[in-house]
């Protein structure tokens, strides 16, 4: 722990982006530490994601989407902005795996616990070489104080490893009862998950019995010990491999089919709107699992549409922000990992109708193309017309009202009185 009070103490660069304050102190060591969700970070893995279908499946559709969004790299050249996509910054995402690789490994831990952390492993000079995903189910915030709230992050499994605060890029969704700890939508979806986790074991328990209804046996005279072979018979002629095949039991002995109640009625429809639910919270169409009773889109192309907007293309945003705010300052050149949201094709129509939108404003004077660039996420122009407003033909074809001259005698207003 020593090297974290040495970092504690080296106040210049470490602490330039930290806002000193007494409150920090509070919140580190308050009741915001105590932890009330359900699951923990490993029952968020286990029982959502590698147990829960619908939940995987929308991990998944997200973590590839947002993967799979195309970037650039702004940088800074004899003080203009310039665009590349061949900067020494993205070449560094791709070293360690590819970097949709990275990005979907970071964006699944994000979404299933709530947080992802990424080691910068740096050369001799300093130099970031790559990026390591960190499982973040073992990862835990070190606390610092009111001038530095977290200065670093102890990976604890077989092994114990301390990383300083610089070395880990962390993304979180903040919790509102811990405040530097994150929180999961899969603690909200935890009954919900339960609820489609408990439909396959029942489906598996209808499966293994045959596909046969609840039955009740009947006998007279039957002992504990004979209802017990009995009971065992039975679960030994069912199963899937003998469905559908003649079952031979005691003769004294009567069967009873069992009638559905409503509870039984309702729990197909239950299944439907948990997975619906799921996929809701998590900003995913249902329709994209083939979920024909979904009315929400018209079709696939705007279910597709709608989860880059409403989902992958935000989160990417908010996930290169942090990772710029981490390794930008590592370049000479004050690089900018940007989302070229531009070449995205299911969306190139929304993007097609906003620049004729903002064309007809640059042309009628309304805004400059600076404005109108910066509106379609492009670079600004250098060119100093580019600031400056085009004067309007139709304010120019206005005519003009007639209104007395200067020097002309104004007519006096009725009285209103008379």
């Amino acid at each position: 722990m020593s090297i974290f009070k040495e970092h504690l103490k080296s106040t210049s660069e470490a602490r330039k982006s930290v806002l000193p304050s007494r409150i920090w102190n509070a919140i580190i060591w308050g009741h915001g530490n105590s932890s009330s969700t359900r699951w923990d970070k490993r029952q968020l893995i286990t029982q959502a994601y590698e147990r829960n279908p619908a939940f995987y499946a929308a991990v998944n559709i997200i973590a590839q989407t947002v993967a799979e969004i195309p970037i650039y790299v702004e940088y800074q050249e004899n003080g203009k902005t310039k665009t590349t996509s061949k900067h020494p910054m993205i070449n560094m995402l791709s070293r360690n795996s590819t970097r949709e690789e990275l990005i979907e490994r970071l964006v699944k831990y994000f979404i299933v616990t709530g947080d992802c952390y990424a080691q910068i492993v740096k050369s001799n000079d300093k130099r970031p070489l790559g990026l390591i995903v960190v499982p973040s189910q073992y990862m835990e915030n070190i606390e610092g104080d009111f001038r530095k709230p977290i200065i670093g992050y102890k990976y604890i499994e077989k092994n114990e490893v301390l990383f300083k605060e610089e070395e880990i890029i962390h993304f979180y969704n903040p919790s509102l009862e811990r405040y530097f700890e994150s929180f999961s939508a899969a603690n909200v979806l935890s009954e919900y998950i339960d609820l489609n986790n408990a439909s396959v074991t029942w489906n598996k328990n209808i499966a293994n019995g045959g596909g046969i209804p609840p039955l009740v046996a009947k006998g007279e005279g039957l002992t504990a010990e004979q209802a017990e072979k009995l009971r065992d018979s039975w679960q030994q002629q069912s199963g899937a491999n003998n469905s559908h095949r003649l079952k031979i039991m005691s003769e004294n002995l009567t069967l009873e089919k069992m009638s559905m109640t409503p509870h039984d009625a309702e729990w197909g429809n239950a299944i439907l709107q948990a997975m619906r639910v799921i996929f809701m919270t998590l900003n995913v169409s249902s329709s994209l699992m083939n979920d024909a009773g979904n009315k929400t889109y018209n079709n696939v192309h705007d279910s597709r549409k709608a989860l880059y907007q409403e989902c992958a293309i935000p989160l990417a945003r908010k996930l290169y922000s942090v990772m710029n705010r981490k390794l930008s300052g590592m370049y000479k050149d004050n690089p900018m990992i940007v989302a070229d949201t531009d070449n995205i094709d299911v969306i190139q129509e929304d993007k097609k109708l906003q620049a004729t939108r903002l064309v007809s404003l640059v042309k009628e004077g309304l805004m400059t193309q600076n404005e109108a660039r910066i509106e379609l996420r492009l670079p600004v122009s250098q060119d100093e017309s580019a600031d400056m407003l085009i004067r309007s033909s139709i304010a120019n074809n206005v005519p003009k009202m007639d209104r007395p001259q200067d020097n002309e005698t104004q007519p006096t207003p009725a009285d209103p009185t008379l």
